[in-house]
């Protein structure tokens, strides 16, 4: 079996094993088990980093960009790369739980896309190819960390106020202010970076169709993400808001992100930005 064929079920093994073993370590508050499933989730990222390496080694590295092989591949990647740097960071391993299975996710939606493509002009390829997409998708996995931030600080605020007290692992996890830092991180650093790759978009839909803005549902949905993202970004920089409200609203926000990403993209044969065999 050739080494390209067999890194995909290492990666995806490996991705596994380190959510199976983090859940587990988790419930049972066993460290040994999720310093384990961490050491899978770090190996599995060096392995997918070979994969996506590979990808763009290709005859025509400009090719291998349109592929919904590569893009997957890509965001997936992206995610564990934040997961990395707040577990660095803030100390916040707990977020594998979320950062692992959404990885794994897409890793597999990668492997199971092969011979399916997007068009993309060949301006868009190359260094503007990053300055759109790029931002787009950074500004998605660090979304993703505050999705499962968001999901945690409500869960326990919810069993905080209603006194049922926290289960065994759940004593283990941050504090609900850690989780809102998470929140407080993304809205700081997610929402320019989103900006900037809606705005390249625009820029480049101008310099290769005449056109900013069209009803394309991906791009309306875009736009749509972009107000609620500055209404976040607004209140958590200029109002100070923390808390529950900010919490729902970045959990809105990443949820509608994954809509354009998959849902348009494949459902929607209109867009112009869907994949096409």
């Amino acid at each position: 079996m050739a080494l390209s064929d067999l890194l995909p079920m290492l990666v995806i093994a490996l991705y596994f094993l380190g959510t199976v073993l983090f859940v587990v370590g988790s419930a049972l508050r066993q460290e040994l088990l999720k310093k384990i499933a961490l050491g899978f989730a770090t190996l599995g990222f060096a392995l997918h980093s070979v994969d996506l390496a590979q990808l763009l080694t290709v005859a025509d590295p400009a090719l291998a960009l349109t592929t919904g092989r590569f893009l997957f591949c890509l965001l997936g990647w992206g995610i564990l790369v934040f997961f990395l740097l707040l577990w660095w960071r803030l100390k916040l391993k707990f977020l594998a739980v979320v950062a692992m299975p959404l990885a794994l996710m897409f890793y597999v939606a990668s492997n199971a896309t092969v011979g399916v493509n997007t068009k993309l002009p060949p301006m868009l390829t190359g260094l503007f190819f990053f300055l759109h997409v790029g931002t787009l998708f950074c500004s998605m996995a660090l979304l993703a960390m505050a999705f499962g931030a968001g999901l945690a600080f409500m869960h326990l605020e919810k069993r905080i106020k209603t006194k049922a007290g926290l289960k065994t692992f759940q004593k283990d996890m941050p504090s609900l202010d850690t989780f809102d830092r998470v929140n407080h991180f993304v809205s700081l650093c997610g929402f320019p970076l989103y900006t900037l790759g809606l705005a390249s978009g625009y820029v480049w839909a101008w310099l290769s169709a005449r056109r900013v803005f069209s009803l394309d549902p991906k791009e309306v949905v875009a736009l749509v993400v972009l107000i609620l993202y500055a209404n976040l970004f607004h209140q958590r920089l200029a109002l100070g808001r923390r808390g529950r409200k900010p919490a729902v609203m970045v959990i809105v926000v990443f949820l509608l992100s994954v809509v354009s990403m998959i849902g348009i993209n494949f459902l929607v044969p209109t867009t112009f930005h869907g994949f096409k065999p």
